[in-house]
């Protein structure tokens, strides 16, 4: 099983401006929305939000095999290049990330300043006895 929770920050820039590019930003959301459309899975739910002038993005996912998922993660660095100034983070844990010995933990990837990186999970992990016995 695979399960991936994530959210993200929607932003144009990582550099304070005075005047935020307005236009840049609603082309931005555009993109992010069409692509959300295109992502027609079942188990799989996007939801982009605005919220006091901010945009937040929703990911979560649930699926028997990693091989329906590699498109989650290739959304999230997309997402990454066209928005730079977007952050957040993605949860994963897939129990059958065997060859890499993370079965039994949550691997965290990282979104800031136009970059994506995955890391080690140090709250959840390892499943066991952090959250199962």
């Amino acid at each position: 099983m695979i399960e991936i929770n994530g959210w993200a920050v929607i932003r144009e820039s990582y550099k304070e401006e005075e005047d935020d590019d307005n236009e840049l930003l609603n082309s931005i959301i555009k993109q992010i929305e069409s692509k959300i459309n295109e992502l027609d899975y079942s188990n799989e739910f996007y939801s982009l939000k605005r919220l006091n002038g901010t945009y937040h993005l929703s990911i979560m996912v649930n699926h028997n095999h990693r091989t329906v998922t590699e498109h989650v993660i290739d959304f999230f660095k997309w997402l990454a290049l066209i928005s730079k100034g977007s952050y957040g983070i993605m949860y994963v844990q897939d129990d059958e990330d065997i060859e890499r010995g993370n079965e039994d933990k949550f691997k965290v990837w990282s979104m800031k300043k136009g970059k994506v990186a995955e890391l080690d999970d140090i709250y959840l992990s390892p499943l066991n006895p952090e959250i199962e016995e």
